[in-house]
């Protein structure tokens, strides 16, 4: 399939994460139209694992969402970082843990509707106490939970975070 060609762009909005662009977009059959894209930096996931199979899932309050979801420890890549590198830091951001193990289970776009956030979802294992720093607009608390009882929480719609539910399908 041709790719989407953009005629023409302009900003509408950025903020501290993310801009809005406005792009007037000519179709592969020819056809124009106007679509508003959200142009991110790209992101990280991490499944947090113990040797027992265990997982630290995070409680982590949402402002968007005004509710405390269960999720896997995630963040923006900053400029000049590569994915990894975002990981690592992520994890004992919001954990307080480091992994002695890393392994890239996926990438994928988080909302490829309106966004084009590209997400890189990683396993992290060997994990050891390390000192947290976190954001400080993060209310955060690190849950240990074992592997299955996380599957019943997700099935059960108690996990309800996307990036969440494709790492523990992928580790299924």
């Amino acid at each position: 399939m041709r790719a989407i060609r953009v005629e023409e762009e302009r900003e509408v909005f950025r903020g501290r994460v993310f801009r809005v662009m406005n792009r007037n977009l000519v179709f592969p059959d020819g056809h124009r139209s106007t679509w508003n894209v959200i142009v991110h930096p790209g992101a990280v996931a991490v499944v947090p694992r113990f040797e027992n199979g265990d997982l630290l899932l995070l409680h982590q309050l949402r402002p968007a969402t005004g509710e405390t979801l269960w999720e896997i420890p995630a963040g923006t890549i900053e400029p000049g970082e590569s994915p990894i590198a975002t990981a690592k830091r992520e994890i004992v951001e919001e954990t307080g843990f480091r992994a002695r193990r890393w392994k890239k289970l996926h990438e994928f776009y988080s909302a490829p509707g309106f966004c084009d956030e590209k997400m890189f979802l990683y396993l992290a294992s060997g994990l050891e106490p390390a000192r947290a720093e976190r954001d400080q607009d993060e209310v955060i608390r690190a849950v240990r939970v074992p592997f299955d009882r996380a599957l019943r929480m997700a099935e059960r719609g108690r996990i309800r975070d996307a990036k969440t539910l494709v790492g523990l399908l992928l580790l299924r």
